[in-house]
């Protein structure tokens, strides 16, 4: 999987880079998948949450991929991703706040980049249909980040 980068990344991007392609291993996705991954600053950020989701202030992560059904998510999302005309199968983009990351490192107290590897596990678990918009789904996409963070000795 590829992973385009965006933007001043905060941190070393090698375990980021880790995190993202085993929260999206088990959907067996083909070796020609592509995420962007995105740094933009709490003002873009803002702009980007308010036209999106109507929410008018930063936020730490937001993700922007292809439709999906309903209901529909991880492994059971793999058929209904279209790849490109080129045979690159491209789930869409992360964008992660640098800032936003960076207060909540320090409020959870532990490293930024353990804190921006979750930021991105979690955005790609939203490219493949998984939601946080109930308790049930916040608990399960919480279990799949850590998960992924672990996987790869990031402290979640």
């Amino acid at each position: 999987m590829r992973i385009a980068v965006a933007g001043e990344a905060p941190c070393d991007l090698a375990p980021v880079r880790r995190v993202i392609r085993a929260a999206l291993r088990p959907l067996r996705l083909p070796r020609e998948s592509e995420v962007a991954l995105a740094f933009v600053d709490d003002a873009q950020m803002r702009e980007l949450n308010r036209r999106h989701r109507r929410i008018d202030r930063t936020t730490d992560v937001l993700s922007f991929g292809q439709r999906l059904p309903r209901g529909v998510r991880g492994a059971r999302a793999r058929p209904h991703l279209d790849e490109d005309p080129d045979g690159v199968l491209r789930l869409g983009d992360i964008l992660i706040s640098p800032a936003q990351a960076r207060r909540q490192a320090k409020r959870r107290r532990r490293p930024l980049e353990s804190e921006v590897a979750f930021l991105a596990a979690h955005g790609a678990l939203h490219l493949v249909g998984y939601e946080d918009e109930t308790p049930a789904g916040y608990r399960e996409m919480l279990r799949l980040g850590h998960d992924a963070t672990r996987q790869n000795s990031v402290k979640p």
